[in-house]
């Protein structure tokens, strides 16, 4: 029996195998990096202080849970990131990080498609226990 991998409910786009060339202050200095298409990080705003330093950050998606101020809690949230000069080569590729607010965890396509079917499961839990009191 062969079970299909789930495809994301929202489009996301691809990471691209050809990242482009942009610029970046580091320690004050221009310099042309190379950058994923899906990064929205200013690396000129950023003036990072070492080469080193220098992180690709994707847009966000949010968890929130409705309630409090202003109408919502965040939960926690899922972009991509990168960091093209980690010391360790398998740690320059492209990664989903979630972030609870006092932790980021960076996953693996692997592990976040794990993430994903552990939240469908928790969905379909909460589902269950919203039907049990909605009577």
């Amino acid at each position: 029996m062969t079970v299909a991998t789930p495809e994301p409910a929202v489009a996301v786009q691809a990471v691209s195998p050809a990242p482009r060339i942009v610029p970046a202050l580091v320690n004050g200095q221009q310099v042309y990096i190379p950058c994923a298409t899906w990064c929205i990080t200013d690396h000129v705003a950023e003036n990072e202080r070492h080469l080193e330093d220098v992180a690709h950050v994707g847009p966000s998606s949010d968890l929130v849970v409705p309630g409090g101020e202003p109408g919502y809690r965040l939960l926690a949230d899922a972009r991509l990131g990168a960091d093209l000069f980690a010391p360790v080569l398998e740690e320059r590729a492209p990664f989903v990080v979630i972030d609870d607010g006092s932790e980021g965890f960076h996953l693996t396509p692997q592990q976040a498609w794990q993430f994903v079917e552990r939240l469908t499961a928790f969905a379909e839990q909460v589902r269950a226990l919203a039907a049990s009191i909605d009577a």
